[in-house]
């Protein structure tokens, strides 16, 4: 593969739709700066030797995750884990498409001039005309499948041309807003640290990264042994880092607007709406940032469809891509159902789309950085490692294997655990039930297998 249709690849996989919609609102509901300091620090220290391990095994096996699954290695539990991959990439997808489709909604009439000179009872019946109109917002979904499927139909070349657009866009936003970024400083304080911000930062540096889980491996497939990656992934983070400072220092003055405790993902488009509506100097870098999050927004789930469609040979299963996103954009339409206010779409009071987001971010996200730290910090042979990394470095090698084998497992347990046990939007003590009843079951499977009264083998 060329090296700039890698850059390309690998820099434009880390930008996703939250560090547009979540990354403000996790700061500001945080600890302010100290949540982006904390976030900072685990994307340089959990997400990066992670990303780095992609790029070591993709070179190592030379196969994509499911032509690995299909190898047989996993036996029995391959058709399982199989259907397990397929469904995270549907429902991650899904996830985007909805929201994506409210940013463009809204970054169209915000670039025709249709936000300005709002007062209060417009911009409220905006809102609710905008979630009342589901054929409006459908069309964005039919609108977003469309381009994800020609650009993903031509694999590589069609991610590197969309991220060819995207990128300069990130980098002229990021240009424009170095003087609120100052601002953005004076105006946020140093919050005290807290378990709770500590967790949520670490939470939020995985998942901003999500679309990068696996995509790396699969360059890391095309790459050739000996290449030097090492700094790659150090200026991919710096960057994404960079961005994420020039979005908050973009829409924060809108989070003091609307009260950060209410919605997640909506706070900032609300925020935004608000500052548009109000005018000013910054009006145009406003309407920059709803069109660099427009363009992300439509692109953020291709490195994901490449994961189905994708061979080892860079040919793209067509059949697979198409039916992917079939079912991720009637998955889209349904969530777009169930956040209307009287919706019947619910799980023990929950809306049908914060259970799928809770599947998709607090299950998915967690497995896959931990297969990827498991796999690569206790399987891979060290020589193979070796053979990619300067071995004049051993220093650095170490931390980076103890990091994948230790570190990183540790964090996800802890931030992850509480999480993943309330999707199911039972008490702990259900759960614990639960849980000690499957226990009291296997150990009696076990005595009566030891006793042959009903033989197995």
């Amino acid at each position: 593969m060329n090296r700039l249709l890698i850059l390309l690849i690998l820099f434009g996989s880390q930008i996703g739709l939250s560090d547009f919609l979540l990354l403000p609102v996790y700061a500001a509901r945080y600890g302010e700066l100290t949540f982006l300091a904390l976030y900072a620090i685990f994307k340089l220290v959990i997400v990066l030797p992670l990303l780095h391990a992609e790029l070591v095994a993709g070179r190592h096996y030379r196969i994509t995750p499911f032509e690995w699954v299909q190898t047989g290695r996993l036996g029995p539990l391959a058709p399982v884990v199989l259907s397990a991959l397929v469904l995270a990439v549907i429902c991650v997808v899904a996830l985007t498409l909805h929201n994506a489709s409210w940013t463009l909604a809204i970054a169209s009439d915000a670039l025709r001039g249709g936000l300005a000179d709002f007062d209060g009872l417009d911009r409220i019946l905006y809102w609710y005309e905008l979630g009342a109109d589901q054929v409006h917002l459908s069309r964005w979904i039919v609108l977003q499948v469309g381009i994800l499927a020609v650009l993903a139909w031509f694999a590589w070349y069609g991610m590197a041309f969309a991220y060819a657009v995207a990128l300069p866009l990130c980098l002229l936003f990021i240009m424009m807003q170095i003087p609120q970024s100052g601002a953005l400083l004076d105006a946020w304080s140093w919050g005290e640290v807290t378990a709770e911000g500590v967790q949520q930062a670490l939470k939020y540096a995985l998942l901003s990264s999500v679309a990068g889980f696996l995509v790396w491996y699969l360059v890391g497939t095309r790459l050739p042994q000996t290449l030097p990656t090492g700094y790659w992934v150090l200026s991919v983070q710096l960057f994404d880092l960079w961005l994420g400072l020039s979005i908050v220092s973009a829409v924060f003055p809108g989070l003091t607007i609307i009260p950060a405790s209410s919605g997640d993902a909506g706070l900032v488009l609300q925020g935004l709406v608000e500052q548009i509506a109000r005018g000013g100097d910054g009006v145009i870098q406003l309407r920059l940032f709803m069109l660099v999050a427009a363009v992300i927004g439509m692109l953020s789930s291709v490195p994901l469809l490449l994961l189905i469609s994708l061979s080892g040979s860079g040919q793209t299963r067509r059949g697979g891509l198409l039916l992917a996103l079939l079912a991720a954009a009637l998955l889209a339409l349904v969530l777009m159902v169930s956040v209307q206010v009287e919706s019947a779409l619910t799980w023990r009071g929950q809306p049908f789309s914060e259970l799928l987001s809770g599947f998709s971010y607090s299950l998915v996200v967690p497995l896959v950085a931990l297969m990827i730290s498991w796999g690569v910090g206790w399987h891979l042979p060290p020589n193979q490692v070796l053979k990619q990394v300067n071995p004049r470095v051993g220093g650095r090698y170490l931390a980076w294997r103890a990091s994948l084998k230790f570190v990183i497992p540790t964090a996800l347990a802890l931030t992850f655990t509480r999480d993943s046990l309330g999707l199911s939007g039972a008490s702990l003590s259900e759960i614990l039930g639960v849980i000690a009843l499957l226990a009291v079951l296997l150990q009696l499977a076990r005595w009566i297998r030891r006793q042959a009264i009903y033989p197995l083998d």
